[in-house]
């Protein structure tokens, strides 16, 4: 039985059976199919017979924990029961991706029989950014490593951003490989050198590349230096392991994009915050790529898409989106017009500009609360005067303000604060948390 067909059935290790309806697809490590079990339709991952040698009762053992522990984010289309050995192979159990949700590759290149998929708005991307870096925090906090980060294991809905991430299998604790090093281009130096086993810190590389390619659709080590007419296995080694160079280095410029397929990252790179260029430059900078304990940590990458959210705002001259990034003059990215930001609001962290529609969140005032959902003020504009712009408190808690001369006074939930500059709100239950207007 080491391949299953239509009708199979499969003994469970925790009780009952799942039979087999459908095949969803083939890869290295196994097969795919859609089951029957206890009454709900799940997708079966039935492994290859000698896939993992003599690594087999290992893996077999790491995913009956894995499933023990649970998923560490719902983002995860986690393990959740495993087979019986049955003719020296074995499989797991997962719940099905919805519709909806595309490969995050269909996001880089369309085929003959699907158009290249692109995000709905720039508010979709930066979720999908988010959601990304927040399923790999929990997981790295709950005291795993991924050790296979590439494009094949995301699932993101271009509408609304939300995320899937499947292949979980791989997955074990610090200190644990069971032989899986991960893929090509998506590996990080010190793994591609076999220097150092796949753990935290080489996810955080690959999770940079996702994160790169996310934005920027093209690979940021692949440019003039790093493409040759024939790429060898001395040559990966070289280009992804021993001198790795990052297309934008600002110090080296031997790896500069290749002429001709940088359209998207060209326009991008020019389009996209600079606070979020300085993350990824810092990130593959020759620093980051040979010592892995310099890599941003998740909190980085958090910080930066959050930013980048309060950022996305409508133009009122083309209602299309486009960045606010600073106070003073901004232009729109679509029609060029001038958008002018007289005020922004100096938190401990960042700095955000308090522009009509920006959305100001917890997490913003302080991230040591941890929490990325909650908003605790609005941008609004004066009904009688649009030009005239204040702070509208949409939190659960009346809020302490200090005005320039002094003056304290209190902003209940609803209530709305002048902008102006100098004026200091306590806006979180932290007495320390304060947004200064600039």
């Amino acid at each position: 039985m080491a391949e299953l067909v239509k009708g199979s059935i499969v003994q469970m290790k925790y009780g009952g059976e799942a039979k087999v309806l459908d095949v969803f697809g083939a890869g290295g490590q196994g097969t795919v199919y859609k089951v029957s079990y206890r009454g709900k339709e799940y997708a079966l991952k039935w492994y290859h017979n000698g896939v993992f040698g003599e690594k087999a009762k290992d893996f077999y053992k790491n995913l009956e924990n894995n499933i023990d522990k649970g998923a560490p984010d719902d983002s995860f289309l986690w393990p959740l029961d495993i087979t019986k050995v049955t003719d020296e192979t074995f499989g797991y159990i997962m719940n099905i991706r919805p519709h909806g949700y595309h490969e995050l590759t269909e996001f880089f290149v369309g085929s003959k029989n699907q158009k290249q998929v692109r995000f709905k708005s720039f508010h979709a991307i930066a979720d999908a950014a988010i959601n990304i870096v927040q399923a790999f925090r929990a997981l790295h906090n709950s005291g795993y490593s991924y050790q296979d980060i590439n494009n094949g294991n995301f699932f993101i809905n271009p509408d609304n951003g939300d995320v899937l991430i499947c292949d979980n299998d791989n997955v074990s604790p610090y200190g644990t490989n069971l032989g899986i090093l991960g893929k090509q281009r998506y590996m990080a130096p010190e793994i591609v050198l076999m220097k150092n086993d796949p753990d935290k810190y080489s996810d955080r590389f690959s999770l940079a590349v996702i994160l790169f390619r996310l934005l920027f659709v093209n690979h940021p080590l692949e440019g003039r230096y790093s493409t040759p007419p024939c790429m060898t296995k001395q040559l990966e080694r070289k280009y992804y392991g021993e001198e790795p160079i990052f297309i934008y280095d600002p110090e080296d410029s031997r790896n500069r994009p290749v002429p001709g397929t940088d359209k998207n990252l060209k326009l991008f790179w020019s389009v996209y915050p600079e606070h979020i260029r300085a993350l990824f430059t810092r990130a593959f900078s020759k620093d980051a790529l040979l010592n892995p304990n310099r890599r941003p940590i998740e909190k980085d990458w958090l910080n930066v898409f959050m930013q980048f959210k309060a950022e996305i705002v409508s133009c009122p001259h083309c209602g299309k989106e486009t960045f606010v990034t600073g106070i003073g003059t901004n232009k729109c990215i679509e029609c060029n017009q001038v958008l002018k930001v007289q005020n922004g609001i100096q938190f401990n962290s960042m700095t955000l500009p308090l522009y009509r529609g920006v959305k100001i969140m917890l997490w913003h005032a302080d991230s040591a609360f941890d929490d990325l959902n909650t908003q605790i003020a609005n941008v609004v504009a004066n009904p009688m005067n649009p030009e005239m712009l204040g702070l509208q408190n949409v939190s659960n808690l009346t809020w302490n303000a200090i005005l320039p001369d002094g003056t304290r006074k209190t902003l209940a939930p609803g209530k709305v604060a002048p902008i102006k500059t100098g004026i200091t709100l306590n806006c979180t239950s932290n007495p320390d948390d304060k947004g200064e207007i600039v």
